[in-house]
């Protein structure tokens, strides 16, 4: 073993857990809870290290941390990690996942890549549907921020999200929750691992299952017809299989099945700019004023149907030494996902039938549903050499998609709707590899390349009723791009810090590009697939990982620097009323930014100031704009402007967060089964202004909030059982984190909040 990573075996990486600070021993529970630190072991250079060792920004929240905070859908961590915000659309079902201030142009097509990857077991999620998983038998989700262009599958230009889930163990064990709240909640999970013990399959087959339900009524109510939205009502099956043929390999199998129904988000409409009658509308301006934060009177019954499912296996073999090399490791990841969404919501969300975006299925103007296949591998090879001072990773990535939907955008005030008809149909391969040098005992050098071509294909047709069927449109073209990385790690030796409070320093600057593939403008209101180029981002980075006190305490920085070009970003025009008929038409069109710059720094810090307390605190600063982008599409009335010196969308300049937290032992005088740990927690976050479509729009800008999520956990039963009561948003702010880009079109915009105060109780068991 190296020596850089013999030293860093017995450092710690603290995060201290609930659970951790729950496994006393008989003599400590005489007096407090004592704090456990674990080790952060985390595979953003895909290969396990230590947290505190990884020369890159990167946030790793575990299974205990993910249960501490009440995570039950990935959007759930967000004012946990900084500079990382969550947006979903009117349906609810996708989403963009900003890192830096960088995401998806737009979530509700699939013609677009996002610009973060989510990454389950290896696996990469590419589109925005079926993104929002839930947070099922999770064992850890690490964000890495900033581009990571080298090693992961298709490239990510702001970052990724990287969730590994538990695998079966050779132990029984099972776990059973249920939590109930207002608004109807009800949400529950359930885990069972079992081994096989049969002849021959003894201690080489293991299978773990998992299940998850949510439900709660919605927090926003549709006056006009009598429903709820915003409403949670999904279901979620993860099975998974560990095999052991030889002692040398391992191969997991998991399959999963997940389906969500619901009646999408409600929307508070805003008048912005009164264009005259839409449509042929009279009262459209007085209905729209009529709503409010979360009640509104739309016409459409909404459903929003997803349904996901799909298989994945990975194959490690471990060949041990291979003439100069040394623990040599071959893994192949393969996967096999589908998702199948229906959608129907009310666009201007009012009891006008104004404009109603349809792919439910059924009648002409309901559109058809969609349907998204997925097929992956990858081959990876980790291996050390020069007596385990240079560790390389090098593989081959492979991926391939066909998706179709039909989208229907209908007027029904005139009876006139627009159905647009795309496929897409993409493949991409890479070859990649990084290796990391320990040049001294003190100094490593990472250095990695990768190479990427990604092909795009759109199918796309347009017809308007009353009118013709467009000609049919395919367009297809390959995308290039090397994206190298670099990065140096510099490792204070223990003469310079023995007579500090510091236990471990190091330091590091690294260099990354990233690089997201171009394509053809495929959105609803689209009659042109114009292309639009791939964009690129080169990242700077400089920071440094602390740890303190006896090892009681963390501090992690990191300041870094973007140059972002040929941004994709999407606008809507207003063509005037092309034929005479009285209705407005329009068109959705995607551009490319031509320079912008980022950057801003991230704090993260975790402290044990004394036994059984703990103190977590994050910052995220972030500054963004666009150097040049004077063709730009202006979100008010579809004029050209130039955007030059303004910031990002949804890019908030400051994002805060405090948790505190504090486990005691109780002895209840009672049954010694009665005894355990009382923990108190509360997270306090904030997040300054942002706005949500161009500045101009002044009914789109979110003002700076504070929030508020508290906790009291009693844990007891040797440890197995927990009842808890919880509450999120405790001073019930309102805040909105979505607004529809319909001002040009419409004179009015739909705002999206995020759900009101919600609160309520949880028990759950344990048993091994």
């Amino acid at each position: 073993m190296s020596p850089i990573l013999r030293r860093a075996a017995i450092l710690t990486t603290i995060l201290v857990s609930t659970t951790a600070a729950q496994e006393v021993t008989a003599q400590s529970r005489e007096a407090e809870a004592a704090p456990q630190i674990e080790e952060i072991v985390v595979r953003a250079r895909k290969r396990a290290e230590l947290l505190e060792d990884t020369p890159i920004s990167v946030t790793a929240l575990g299974e205990t941390q993910l249960r501490q905070i009440g995570a039950t859908r990935l959007d759930d961590i967000q004012g946990r990690v900084p500079n990382l915000v969550f947006a979903t659309p009117d349906d609810g079902a996708a989403v963009d996942i900003r890192i830096r201030g960088i995401g998806t142009p737009q979530t509700v097509s699939i013609a677009f890549d996002p610009g973060v990857g989510v990454y389950v077991d290896g696996v990469f999620l590419p589109r925005t549907i079926g993104t929002l998983v839930d947070v099922i038998d999770v064992e850890q989700i690490e964000v890495l921020r900033g581009p990571q262009g080298t090693l992961f599958g298709k490239n990510t230009v702001g970052g990724a999200i990287n969730i590994t889930t538990v695998k079966p163990s050779p132990d029984l064990e099972g776990m059973a929750m249920v939590r109930a709240g207002n608004f109807d909640t009800v949400q529950s999970r359930a885990m069972l691992n079992v081994p096989i013990p049969w002849g021959a399959l003894e201690d080489r087959v293991f299978t773990r299952f998992a299940v998850s339900q949510d439900y709660n009524e919605g927090y926003t109510r549709n006056t006009n017809l009598g429903e709820r939205q915003s409403d949670r009502n999904s279901l979620s099956f993860l099975g998974s299989v560990r095999l052991l043929p030889r002692e040398d390999i391992t191969i997991d199998l998991s399959g999963t099945w997940s389906r969500s129904h619901t009646k999408g988000r409600g929307g508070e409409c805003v008048v912005v700019d009164e264009k005259g009658p839409p449509f042929g509308s009279d009262d459209f301006y007085d209905a729209c004023r009529s709503t409010r934060p979360f009640e509104n009177n739309a016409d459409v019954s909404q459903l929003v149907d997803v349904e996901s499912y799909g298989a994945w296996g990975t194959l490690a073999w471990d060949l041990g030494e291979l003439s100069v090399f040394d623990d040599t490791e071959l893994k192949t990841i393969a996967s096999w996902r589908e998702q199948n969404p229906r959608i129907r919501v009310d666009v201007d969300m009012t009891r006008v039938p104004n404009l109603r975006r349809s792919s439910a299925g059924g009648a002409p103007d309901q559109g058809t549903p969609g349907e998204q296949r997925q097929i992956s591998i990858e081959e990876q090879v980790n291996t050390t050499t020069w007596d385990g001072r240079l560790q390389i990773v090098t593989g081959a990535f492979g991926f391939w998609e066909q998706a179709d939907e039909s989208v229907v955008l209908a007027a029904d005030t005139v009876g006139a709707f627009i159905d647009n008809k795309r496929t897409i149909h993409n493949w991409t391969w890479a070859l990649y590899g990084q290796a990391t040098a320990e040049l001294t005992d003190w100094a490593s050098l990472t250095a990695g390349l990768r190479y990427t071509q990604d092909k795009k294909g759109l199918s796309l047709t347009t017809q308007t009723t009353p009118g013709p069927v467009a000609e049919p449109m395919n367009e297809s073209k390959v995308f290039s791009a090397w994206t190298p990385m670099a990065s140096l790690a510099l490792f204070a030796p223990d003469s310079w810090i023995e007579d500090t409070p510091v236990d471990h320093l190091m330091g590091y600057f690294t260099y990354s590009r990233g690089f997201r593939g171009g394509g053809f403008n495929g959105i609803a209101l689209s009659t042109d697939p114009t292309e639009f180029e791939p964009e690129f981002l080169d990242s700077f980075e400089i920071g440094f990982k602390s740890i303190g006190f006896d090892q009681r305490a963390t501090l992690n920085l990191a300041a870094f620097l973007g140059k972002y070009d040929d941004i994709q970003v999407t606008g809507v025009r207003d063509l005037g009323d092309l034929n005479g008929d009285g209705i407005p038409d329009f068109d959705q069109t995607t551009l490319n930014a031509a320079e912008a710059t980022t950057y801003g720094a991230e704090i993260e810090l975790t402290a044990l100031p004394y036994e059984g307390f703990r103190l977590d605190g994050s910052l995220g600063l972030l500054e963004t704009e666009y150097d040049r982008f004077d063709n730009a599409v202006s979100d008010l009335d579809s004029s050209r402007i130039d955007r030059s010196g303004q910031s990002f969308d949804n890019a908030p300049e400051i994002q805060a967060h405090v948790g505190l937290q504090y486990a005691r032992f109780l002895a209840t005088g009672g049954p010694t089964w009665l005894e355990g740990i009382l923990t108190p927690r509360i997270d306090w976050s904030y997040q300054s202004q942002v706005h949500l479509r161009g500045p101009e729009v002044a009914a789109a800008v979110q003002h700076g909030y504070n929030r508020i999520d508290a906790r009291l956990s009693y844990t007891f039963n040797e440890e197995r059982t927990q009842v808890a009561l919880w509450g999120r948003n405790l001073t019930d702010e309102h805040y909105f984190d979505n607004a529809t880009p319909t001002v040009s079109s419409l004179g009015t915009t739909s705002r999206f909040y995020a759900a009101p105060r919600t609160y309520g109780c949880e028990i759950s068991h344990r048993f091994h």
